[in-house]
C-alpha cells in the first residue's frame, strides 16, 4: 500500500496525537483513582491501627462550625487520650494531627475524594481502628455523643476491661 504525502499523512498524524492524548489522560485518571483508594487504606493503617479517627473537614480556618468543634475538642483532650482518639484536621489544602504522627498522611484532596466531602463542606466523620466510617455528621459533634459512640463500639469495650484492675 502507498501512502499519498497528502492526506493519509495528516490522517495518521493525527491518529498518533490522538492516541497519545487518551493515553496519558487514562494514565492520569488511573494514578488519580488509586490515590483515592490508597488514602482510607493510608489512614487506617499510618499508625497501624491504634487509634480511632476523628475527621473534621472544613472550607477554611475561620469557618465557625470548625472553632466550635475544636473548642469543645479541646476541653476533651483527656476523654479523646483514654479512648485512643487521633483529630485529623482537613482544612483547606492542609491536613493536621492531633496528636501529630511521623507517619505520612494523605493528601486534603485524596481524603476529601474517599470520604465525598465537598472543599466547601465542614463535615465530622468519626472512623474507628479496623478503618470503617463509624459516624457522620455535618456539624460539630459534642464530644460527650462522640465518647458515647466510641464506647458502644465492641473493640473498645474490649479495651476497657483489659484496663480494669483484676
Amino acid at each position: 500500500m502507498v501512502y499519498s504525502h497528502g492526506g493519509n499523512a495528516k490522517m495518521i498524524r493525527k491518529i498518533i496525537l490522538l492516541s497519545a492524548w487518551i493515553l496519558g489522560f487514562s494514565c492520569g485518571a488511573f494514578s488519580a483513582m488509586a490515590q483515592t483508594e490508597n488514602a482510607a487504606v493510608r489512614l487506617s493503617q499510618m499508625d497501624k491501627g491504634t487509634h480511632r479517627i476523628l475527621l473534621v473537614f472544613a472550607p477554611d480556618s475561620q469557618n465557625e462550625l470548625l472553632q466550635e468543634q475544636n473548642k469543645m475538642l479541646r476541653q476533651a483532650h483527656s476523654g479523646l487520650t483514654e479512648r485512643d482518639m487521633l483529630v485529623v484536621q482537613v482544612i483547606e489544602n492542609n491536613v493536621e494531627l492531633n496528636p501529630p504522627l511521623k507517619e505520612t498522611i494523605p493528601t486534603a484532596d485524596a481524603l476529601r475524594q474517599e470520604y465525598k466531602v465537598k472543599a466547601s463542606q465542614f463535615t465530622v466523620i468519626l472512623v474507628g481502628k479496623d478503618g470503617g466510617e463509624k459516624y457522620r455528621a455535618d456539624h460539630p459533634q459534642a464530644p460527650a455523643v462522640l465518647f458515647q459512640i466510641v464506647d458502644s463500639m465492641p473493640m473498645r469495650q474490649n479495651e476497657a476491661q483489659q484496663k480494669r484492675p483484676k
